[in-house]
């Protein structure tokens, strides 16, 4: 009997329904074991969306809770956990929640009645003697009176705890104080009770597993997760979700997907959530959406980033825009668009949200955001964006900043059709043009007043056309190129580019000497790059390099030649 191929589990978070229909399943049930073994009976686990969090609470669900046990071996038959089973496997009555579908227009009564939802099914499924109530505190607080009074154990699991919470801050600060610090809210009572349950002789409530994206709400309504351990950055969780290149390539060998595993680390891979410096994992989401549409056509997708990742930092403005000005947070994401790293002492893992301000805190938040994650650790933690896919997404964030804020607005079209000139015909103007551009807004001027200011520009809009990638202070025959613009899964391209920008400050004199001087000095940086061994498969396919040395007078661009 033929092989039945197993189906790609994009998008998909039900775990029974992935096991009978046939999806493939990385097993990732071993952590079931270690997380049983913790200290604390309480965990809250944070990561970026699209980790594969949702699915990890569904295979708790179903691993722990009693109403599964007679689906227990056709569940976890062939997994890790089922060969290695706990003290603990089917024994508690589980409560889930997902709080990522609250309307953040009416918070409240939402709230409230997904709140009675849940606990209305809670009390139907294992036929509880408890009468409904219209006050989801009273019947919260009912059923823990009957699960002790009848010595039955809950795990309790919430799946995205912030998710409404954060859509509220970033539309509103007010609306996101009311729910987080009101004694009345409903949001901030329903902590106040999950505190409570953990409380006293034979509470009930034996084990709590929370996810979310960042720890500001948490902070924010209980001053902290401090009934429990919160994991997120423990090194033995690293890849409790996303992908091991082991995990990786055994998906891609399984589905024949016939790739250069280089490609998909470029894009994909390289997050560290760990300061003890574990094995990088890749983003499940990503790599399976790579998957589903290579699979579809047999070569690699035209557009690599999936537009529900694009999707979930397009409201991020705020964090870099206040009192109507571009603050300090807009400087470290512009050094980190340049391709350099910034430090800091410790990740926070506490933190409010209405501190942000802080750099620290504004890294810290980047760090759980997955726009940036961990580098390499000296004296302190070095930081830097993973990879192609979230350095497009910051850039993103970038210009939808300073277009709204009308600080930057540039002709996208023109630009797109100034760089297709460059990739068919070598054509320069495109580096011009972006000079021109930033000449004629006044507003973003204030803000160039040093090489790496203007490397960046160049650097976030030039990646916003899909013909390259654009790396930055890449390593090239022992040199660091200042912009590297390499061919992407473009048969059409004919020439691909190295930039070299040299800079002259505002204040000093821009005499033909000193320019003649800088161009010298970088013609002789770019004739060392271009023998690299990058560069020689784009050479041998009969792409022809064009080496260009730009010098810029503060933010005004004197010299853009061909060397």
């Amino acid at each position: 009997m033929e092989h039945k191929l197993k189906k790609i589990p994009y998008g998909l978070a039900d775990y029974k329904r992935i096991v009978e229909e046939n999806y493939y399943f990385v097993d990732k049930t071993k952590f079931l074991e270690q997380i049983e073994n913790l200290n604390e009976s309480y965990v809250m686990f944070l990561r970026p969306r699209r980790f594969g969090k949702s699915l990890f609470l569904a295979v708790l669900e179903a691993y722990y809770d009693t109403y599964y046990k007679k689906d227990f071996k056709m569940l976890f038959g062939d997994t890790y956990i089922g060969s290695n089973l706990t003290p603990n496997a089917s024994k508690y009555l589980v409560l889930r929640f997902d709080f990522s579908g609250i309307d953040i227009s009416d918070v409240e009564n939402s709230f409230k009645e997904y709140l009675l939802s849940r606990l209305n099914t809670f009390i139907n499924r294992y036929k509880l003697d408890i009468s409904l109530q219209d006050n989801p505190i009273i019947l919260f607080n009912k059923i823990f009176e009957y699960l002790q009074n009848h010595n039955l154990e809950l795990y309790l699991l919430i799946d995205e705890y912030d998710n409404f919470a954060n859509k509220l801050l970033l539309q509103n600060k007010g609306n996101y104080l009311d729910i987080v610090s009101h004694k009345t809210a409903l949001f901030k009572q329903f902590f106040t009770t999950l505190k409570t349950a953990t409380t006293g002789n034979d509470s009930p409530l034996k084990r709590m597993f929370i996810t979310g994206v960042t720890p500001m709400t948490m902070y924010d309504v209980t001053s902290g997760f401090n009934i429990g351990s919160n994991i997120s950055i423990d090194n033995e969780f690293n890849d409790l979700v996303g992908l091991t290149l082991n995990e990786t390539q055994e998906l891609l060998n399984y589905y024949d997907v016939q790739v250069d595993i280089e490609l998909l680390k470029e894009w994909y891979n390289n997050y560290i959530f760990s300061p003890q410096m574990p094995q990088p994992v890749f983003n499940t989401d990503m790599i399976l959406y790579f998957i589903n549409k290579f699979k579809k056509s047999n070569k690699i997708p035209e557009e690599m980033i999936d537009i529900n990742v694009r999707s979930d930092y397009s409201k991020l403005r705020n964090i870099i825009y206040t009192n109507k000005k571009l603050n300090g947070n807009f400087d470290t994401l512009r050094t980190l668009i340049a391709g350099d790293s910034v430090s800091v002492n410790n990740l926070v893992q506490d933190f409010s949200a209405l501190h942000l301000e802080k750099e620290t805190n504004f890294k810290s938040l980047m760090f759980y955001l997955g726009l940036i994650t961990i580098k390499s650790k000296e004296f302190s933690l070095n930081l830097h964006i993973p990879n192609e896919t979230v350095k497009r997404i910051d850039i993103d964030f970038l210009d939808d900043t300073l277009k709204v804020e009308k600080l930057f607005d540039i002709n996208t079209d023109r630009l797109e059709d100034h760089f297709r000139n460059f990739a068919i015909d070598g054509d320069i103007e495109v580096f011009r043009f972006l000079a021109e551009q930033i000449k004629l807004n006044s507003s973003i001027r204030d803000y160039i007043y040093k090489e790496q200011h203007i490397k960046s520009m160049y650097l976030s809009y030039l990646s916003l056309v899909p013909y390259y990638i654009i790396k930055s202070e890449l390593e090239l025959n022992k040199g660091f190129a200042d912009i590297l613009i390499k061919p992407f899964n473009n048969e059409y391209i004919k020439y691909f580019g190295i930039l070299e920008f040299k800079y002259i400050n505002r204040d000093e004199k821009s005499t033909k000497d000193k320019i003649d001087t800088l161009v010298k000095e970088a013609t002789a940086q770019l004739e060392k790059y271009k023998n690299d061994e990058l560069l020689q498969p784009f050479l041998e396919k009969g792409i022809a390099l064009k080496k260009v040395v730009l010098v810029f007078h503060g933010w005004e661009l004197l010299y853009c030649e061909i060397v």
